[in-house]
């Protein structure tokens, strides 16, 4: 028979006791970590988010955009007749002067045109001469047998009445006198129809002149167009500026009304920002901006024109410089300009989330005073700019929020900051 031996017994109790603390101690942290799994916090590295203050003050909203410098002035050279490049003589980056000429072009046929139309001029204007003449020689001779024709009517006339006379006194018979009273009335009635047949000549002068000088004013016409259309051959800059584009060559073809060069005023630039479509509805002309010209600074602007057409959902803005630009800013730089929409007085803002959107519902994490925790807080926003919104209600002055994507712990009501 064994005989149980105390200091055994007393091990043996002790190693019963051991073995059950250690299973109570793993079931404890079996179940802690079956809680956690149903609801776990979130671990984040400090350096891993951007956090934000709340504020209260004065808020300026804005957009922004990406753009470029272009000249205020530019015209476009074109073509006002066909032809061939025959000589270029300037280059683009080349400065011109009004009368700077650009191109030569030929056009033979145009050539040969031109020089039909002086001799058909010519040939107008000798056939008016001609005219001229012969209309003239024909009203002097009907002058000179008019004039003729009234001396003879005079001289009529003085016979009639000497015969007249004789008869009274029985030295000639009546036939006499007859004869010459009817010879004068004869010749008074030729004077009449004569007097006639000048003035109308006098007066169809004028409409056969008329009917040749229109025929030269056609020909002169002709020639003049004809001129101009020659003369365009010699293209010329037409303007004070740089070239900022030509790309013929010698030998091209260049059609009448085609776009030559592009001469533009570098002197004068103003700024062409591109906004998105949706953040473009509050831009109205002559608000301000400041545009940041990469390579000098930002500059003070003024909104001059909003383009009122969308290209894939893109609105155009030009602004103007009051002040002018910085020295070294040139044509098609690359900008980037901010315009000021509207200043908000007294309201509470914040850096703008990335996941919040304006006159929205929404929850942010605030942080604990230490840092180490954020909770889960319902905020509700307004209208926003483009680094800053309104908050309206849910967060106070000088809370910390979480900025940067928070889309991964949709689900956590908190995150550990460590």
């Amino acid at each position: 028979m064994d005989i149980e031996r105390p200091d055994l017994y007393k091990k043996k109790r002790r190693r019963l006791w051991m073995v059950s603390v250690s299973s109570i101690s793993v079931l404890a942290a079996l179940g802690v970590y079956v809680l956690t799994l149903g609801n776990p916090v979130p671990r984040v590295r400090k350096d891993q988010i951007w956090v934000g203050s709340v504020k209260h003050g004065d808020m300026l909203r804005n957009v922004r955009g990406l753009g470029r410098l272009v000249p205020q002035d530019m015209r476009w050279v074109t073509s006002r007749t066909s032809g061939r490049v025959e000589e270029k003589l300037v280059q683009s980056g080349a400065a011109v002067e009004p009368e700077t000429v650009i191109l030569r072009l030929s056009n033979p046929e145009l050539e040969q045109q031109y020089l039909n139309a002086q001799l058909e001029l010519k040939a107008a204007e000798a056939e008016l001469t001609s005219t001229r003449v012969r209309l003239q020689s024909d009203l002097l001779s009907m002058k000179s047998a008019y004039v003729q024709l009234q001396e003879q009517t005079e001289m009529a006339l003085l016979e009639q009445e000497i015969n007249n006379q004789l008869f009274a006194d029985g030295l000639v018979s009546d036939l006499v006198r007859k004869r010459s009273e009817l010879s004068a009335h004869h010749l008074q009635s030729r004077v009449k129809m004569e007097a006639e047949r000048l003035a109308f000549q006098e007066q169809s002068m004028e409409p056969q002149l008329a009917t040749q000088q229109t025929q030269v004013d056609r020909a002169k016409a002709r020639l003049d167009l004809l001129g101009v259309q020659v003369d365009a051959l010699v293209v010329r800059a037409g303007y004070r500026g740089v070239v900022q584009r030509l790309e013929l060559e010698q030998g091209m073809q260049v059609a009448e009304g085609q776009e030559i060069a592009l001469v533009s005023d570098p002197s004068r630039l103003k700024g062409v920002i591109e906004i998105q479509e949706s953040q473009a509805r509050e831009i109205s002309v002559g608000q301000s901006a400041l545009v940041d010209t990469r390579t000098s600074g930002e500059v003070a602007a003024t909104v001059a024109r909003i383009d009122p057409n969308v290209e894939r959902g893109i609105v155009k803005v030009d602004v103007v410089f009051a002040n002018g630009l910085p020295d070294g800013c040139r044509a098609d730089q690359t900008i980037q300009g901010t315009i000021e929409l509207q200043r908000l007085e007294g309201v509470m803002y914040v850096d703008r989330p990335s996941v919040v959107k304006e006159n929205t519902q929404t929850s942010v994490f605030v942080l604990s005073a230490d840092g180490s925790r954020a909770e889960r807080v319902p905020a509700e926003f307004g209208r926003s700019s483009v680094t800053l919104i309104e908050v309206i209600s849910g967060l106070k002055n000088g809370d910390r929020i979480v900025l940067s994507d928070t889309s991964k712990w949709d689900n956590a009501k908190a995150i550990a900051i460590r």
